[in-house]
Parts: C-alpha cells; structure tokens; sequence
C-alpha cells in the first residue's frame, strides 16, 4: 500500500475513534514495512490532541507569521544594499521560510515540526554569536527564536507523542512500536 492512500486510511481511522495501537495491529500485515506504518501512525495526530492543542498551534502559527513580516523588512532593507529589484526578492525569499513552516503547522504535519525544530538548533549558534557581538535587537532576535523553538518542541510533542527524541516511533522494552493514542 503507498504511504498516501496508508496516511487517508490511518487519518479516517482516527476520525473514527479507533485508537493507534489498534490501528497497527490492523493494518500491520497489509502495509508491507512495519516501520514505515509505525512512522505515519507516530506522524498522525489524534482529533482529540488537536483539539486540545488547537490554541497553542493558532499561537506558534501567529508568531511564525510576524517572523515572517519582520523578514519582509530585513529582506527589503537588506536588499536595497544590492540596488535594483533585489529588494523584493530578497524579501519574498526570506519571508517564504516561516510561511512554509506556518502552513505546515496548520495542517499538523509532523515533519513541518521536525524540520523546524532541526532548523532551529542549527541557527542558535549563529544567533548567539551574533548578540554576543551585537546589539539590544540581536538579543531580541535571539530570544524570539529561542522561544519560538520551545513553543514548537512543546506543541510537536503534544500532537505527536509517539515519537522519541532522534523522531523515530517509539518502542516498548521488547521492541515492539507502541501508541499512546
């Protein structure tokens, strides 16, 4: 089974109410790679988790949003530097990373949340070395993306609670994959 009609038979079953660890034990046999079911199930949230985190979600989403207007100015100011249309370009280029992540976010995908987060901790050094050397906007700069990254570690392991740490589905002592849905 192909992991897009896998993912609409694992999401129809949620809206059901079924629960995940039934869910594996069902189609377990028909998905072909136990692992691979295992990951959409882990990258599936449960209607109930997004309801529960619906606000918090709405909220990471609003300050993906502002990133992305205060990106628009550094992007065009930079670009003005450059002269001609660079302005623009340069603005749209960097506005359109926190749009992608927003509009992930909005559709609850688990890998918009692992590809940010992974983003996120390889530029907090950068980040860091430049308010060390900068000024009170770099500070700002700094604690705006440190509280961005827990705000998304926080909503990613409300929604998906079946991942580990190194995103991968979480195992049992015995190593059998288990749900907490």
């Amino acid at each position: 089974m192909q992991n897009k009609h896998l993912s609409a038979r694992i999401a129809s079953m949620l809206q059901g109410g079924q629960h995940k660890q039934s869910i594996y034990a069902e189609l377990r046999g028909s998905a072909g790679n136990d692992r691979q079911l295992a990951y959409l199930l882990a990258a599936s949230a449960s209607p109930a988790r997004q309801t529960l985190l619906a606000n918090k979600n709405r909220a990471l989403i609003v300050v993906m949003v502002a990133q992305a207007m205060l990106a628009l100015l550094v992007g065009y100011d930079s670009g003005q530097l450059l002269g001609g249309s660079a302005g623009l370009w340069l603005a749209l280029f960097y506005a359109l990373v926190p749009i992608a992540f927003a509009a992930g976010f909005s559709r609850h995908l688990a890998a918009a949340f692992n590809v940010y987060l992974l983003y996120s901790l390889v530029r907090l050094p950068a980040l860091l070395q430049l308010a060390l050397a900068g000024g009170l906007l770099d500070w700002w700069l700094l604690s705006l993306a440190a509280l961005t990254l827990l705000l998304s570690w926080h909503v990613r392991r409300g929604l998906f609670p079946d991942f580990t740490i190194t995103l991968q589905p979480r195992k049992d002592e015995t190593g059998n994959f288990t749900f907490s849905d």
